[in-house]
């Protein structure tokens, strides 16, 4: 998936292919404009207002308490941009807006929006090149602010939680799952409800504020979760006490020698049978089959946290120093095809169970 200038019309498509066209004014000027115009509206409420129809401008306006004439100007270009519909002088929902900007969809991508604008703050790639110098992202994070973080982390973990659930191979009779760096706890309630027998510890830097997923969440799940708050790099975790270790989107923040670490330690902690399990976006080892997704969010994690995106060979690598762990196949996740699913089995005690999909 690339994001680049699309013609519109015969003219437009000669000029790009002829190099006529200045693209890099629409990789800088419009992408960027684009993306602040979409986080404005998702602050501002202008997408949950239109949910249940189409408004004029003077009623979004009443509704979000904005300014009526900076207010058109934001619908206008939410039109332009394909977000927003125009009929009869009012304004109503395109259908990428119906299906992913709405606050309560389940699928919804407000939190992660959101939580791209705090990403604003962080994206000093002039520094970082210059000297190396790192934002240290986790650490400047203020309580609101890592409210704002995991909320947007849970949006975008909402993309892939079935489907890593479906298919990661959870060892029959499970009954501890231990989720490092996973503080929205999507993906050890997703996991709870799967397992009935299932219980889930959840280690972060700091935990989310109030109970996450109350929607598909009951009590009795939430009950089976417990959150902590501790650093993964360095807590201690007893040897043979968990039958699954899930990371989640947590490697790319980590450099080689921290990540060869949290992959000792998950080994000596599971328990026969188990399974380690590590979720990321990756980037390919060879630069010609390097895409624009994966570059730009290497730098983007070397900036912020110091490491970024790591092959699927050195994940491997790693599971299988770590000695005692059974590599799996490599799994693509359909929805996100950037990110890859790595699972290794500590051998023991047999069966997995038989509603880990392929």
């Amino acid at each position: 998936m690339r994001l680049g200038a699309v013609p519109q019309n015969i003219v437009e498509w000669v000029g790009l292919a002829t190099g006529v066209v200045p693209t890099p004014l629409m990789d800088t000027v419009v992408a960027l404009l684009l993306a602040r115009t979409i986080m404005a509206a998702t602050a501002l409420g202008i997408f949950d207002v239109l949910e249940d129809g189409a408004l004029t401008v003077e009623a979004i306006s009443v509704r979000c308490r904005t300014n009526p004439s900076a207010t058109e100007k934001l619908l206008r270009a939410l039109y332009g941009c394909r977000y927003l519909e125009w009929a009869q002088d009012r304004y109503r929902l395109a259908p990428v807006a119906r299906r992913w900007m709405l606050r309560m969809q389940p699928q919804s991508l407000h939190a992660a929006i959101l939580h791209r604008s705090l990403d604003l703050r962080f994206m000093m790639f002039e520094d970082y090149v210059k000297d190396g110098r790192v934002q240290d992202f986790h650490g400047r994070l203020s309580p609101e602010e890592w409210q704002l973080y995991h909320d947007g982390q849970a949006s975008h973990a909402a993309l892939l939680i079935d489907e890593v659930v479906k298919r990661a191979p959870v060892p029959d009779g499970a009954t501890e799952l231990l989720d490092l760096g996973g503080g929205h706890g999507r993906y050890a309630l997703a996991f709870c409800r799967r397992y009935q027998r299932l219980r889930a510890r959840v280690l972060d830097l700091a935990r989310t504020a109030g109970p996450p997923e109350p929607i598909r969440a009951t009590a009795a799940h939430r009950n089976r979760v417990a959150f902590e708050i501790a650093d993964i790099r360095t807590v201690p975790i007893p040897e043979d006490s968990c039958d699954v270790i899930l990371l989640a989107n947590v490697v790319h923040h980590f450099d080689e020698t921290i990540n060869r670490r949290l992959m000792q330690t998950a080994a000596n902690a599971l328990r026969a049978g188990g399974a380690l399990i590590v979720v990321d976006a990756v980037r390919p080892r060879s630069l010609a089959r390097l895409g624009q997704l994966e570059s730009l969010l290497d730098l983007y994690f070397g900036a912020v946290s110091g490491a970024g995106l790591w092959a699927v060979e050195d994940i491997r690598e790693w599971m299988e120093a770590a000695g005692g762990l059974e590599l799996l196949p490599t799994k693509t996740m359909r929805r996100l095809p950037c990110c890859k699913m790595q699972v290794a089995r500590k051998p023991g005690r047999q069966g997995v169970s038989t509603r880990a999909a392929p």
